[in-house]
């Protein structure tokens, strides 16, 4: 590919990026991880730590949802960087290019360059430490704790990257030339370094009755079956194009059965992509799995691409590039100018507009009612309470109350045993009266009920009920 084009076309998806992350919403889950950055801690009850220090670190000046998102169109920025001069130097510019633009043209990567989550720390970090562990695995031997420290990040980032690091560490088993590694106190040495800068979080779960471990424990085994299974997969190949998905699912196992035929780099970014890659096939095959979950497979999937992509088979990757950056332009033109007739969940920008007109009539209606400025706002999930806390910042903190519901970041700061005989403005997802919360208050009054629109279609239904008396937990 010219060089020029492709300083073009990173140059342009930055631009885009900028341009979506400063002129939207912050959607749930960003809301959620952004309160994660006001009450920092060693750990949290969905992840790791390294999201809120993230988050924190972009914040620390001036917090809006644009340096809340900062630091993810920054670390996928840098990452294409790194990911070019490594392939240019270690290969050819070629495989450089590659590397940088199927991070940058794909919307997989897309995705975590605009929105701020867990996902970002760890395809950053996870990289990285693929990057550097093949460079001590095979070009020298120094690279090794930088590999260990890298690890350890994208492990605490999320817990996902275990898998790539199993790949990792079981390299030299399976490569009869690198054994040695087996012998060497510093092979072991960067896995204790990564163990190290994991151990904060081990010591949270330990001295949080194992908080995390119960809480993945209820998400990973929800049930699931062939249709989930092909719905996952097929999506998967959807959003990451066939180039792509052919690579980080396919062509591994095709490299197994040619096995004496592939040169070393291409036999350690096989067994760092097989092992994640075996489990996430077999464990979705009866629990059901969020799209973002597998990720960890198509951090070294791109290596493979870009390493066995044949110069005959350009021409397959510029249709790659094209196919990528339709999707990524259907997607932003969706964002500000919905043009498909998409509705609802069907319309995956609808999640930036789906709390817009709950934070203004909240607002609105709380200062038309100044007497209720003093109650505490309460719903049943952590979405609701993440969004009015920051966009509204009310002097009392809104709280998930968590009755039949998973534990969250809110069950720590403010657990039901410490709420007892406490009122609360209550925020239900829906019109009916909150019919579960009879047996948990003296009195359920309604106050207000409202819709949430964009353009002339409604998004969500809201209504917002004063309760007394909270008598505990049940």
């Amino acid at each position: 590919m010219n060089f020029k084009l492709f300083i073009g076309l990173s140059l342009l998806l930055l631009a885009v990026r900028l341009l979506i992350i400063s002129n939207t919403l912050l959607i749930n889950d960003e809301a959620y991880y952004a309160i994660y950055a006001r009450h920092l801690a060693w750990g949290y009850v969905d992840h790791g730590p390294v999201i809120a220090y993230l988050i924190k670190f972009f914040t620390l000046i001036w917090e809006n949802s644009f340096t809340v998102r900062l630091g993810a169109t920054t670390l996928m920025t840098i990452l294409t960087f790194v990911l070019y001069h490594f392939g240019k130097k270690y290969f050819n510019t070629q495989v450089g290019i590659i590397l940088s633009l199927s991070i940058t043209a794909n919307m997989l990567f897309h995705t975590n360059a605009i929105v701020i989550t867990p996902d970002v720390p760890m395809t950053f970090f996870t990289i990285l430490a693929i990057m550097y562990y093949y460079l001590a695995y095979c070009v020298d031997k120094k690279y090794i704790y930088i590999g260990g420290v890298m690890l350890g990040f994208a492990v605490l980032s999320k817990i996902s990257a275990l898998f790539p690091a199993i790949g990792i560490a079981l390299y030299p088993f399976f490569i009869k030339d690198k054994r040695y590694w087996l012998k060497n106190v510093h092979y072991y040495g960067s896995f204790i370094v990564a163990l190290l800068i994991f151990l904060p979080f081990i010591i949270w779960n330990l001295n949080n009755d194992l908080a995390f471990v119960r809480n993945q424990g209820s998400h990973i085994y929800r049930g699931g079956g062939i249709t989930e299974f092909i719905n996952l997969w097929l999506g998967l190949a959807i959003i990451s194009g066939p180039l792509f998905f052919y690579y980080s699912i396919i062509r591994p196992f095709l490299n197994l059965k040619e096995w004496r035929k592939t040169s070393e780099p291409i036999q350690y970014f096989t067994v760092v992509t097989i092992v994640p890659l075996g489990y996430f096939l077999a464990h979705s095959l009866f629990s059901k799995f969020e799209l973002n979950w597998p990720a960890p497979v198509f951090l070294s999937g791109v290596f493979l691409l870009s390493l066995q992509l044949n110069r005959n088979n350009m021409k397959t990757y510029y249709a790659q590039i094209i196919y990528s950056l339709i999707l990524i332009m259907i997607i932003t033109t969706q964002t500000f100018w919905p043009v498909l007739p998409l509705k609802g969940n069907a319309d995956i920008t609808n999640r930036y507009y789906m709390y817009e007109g709950l934070t203004d009539t909240l607002d609105t209606y709380l200062n038309n009612n100044p007497e209720l400025k003093n109650t505490r706002i309460a719903a049943n999930n952590f979405q609701i309470p993440s969004m009015i806390n920051f966009y509204l910042d009310p002097a009392l903190e809104a709280t998930c109350l968590s009755i039949g519901y998973q534990e969250t970041l809110y069950s720590f700061l403010y657990p039901n045993r410490g709420q007892k005989n406490n009122d609360f403005i209550f925020i239900k997802h829906g019109m009916g009266q909150p019919e579960f919360l009879i047996n948990y208050f003296e009195k359920i009054s309604p106050l207000k009920k409202f819709k949430i629109k964009r353009d002339d279609q409604t998004l969500s239904n809201f209504s917002l009920w004063y309760v007394k008396n909270y008598s505990g937990e049940k």
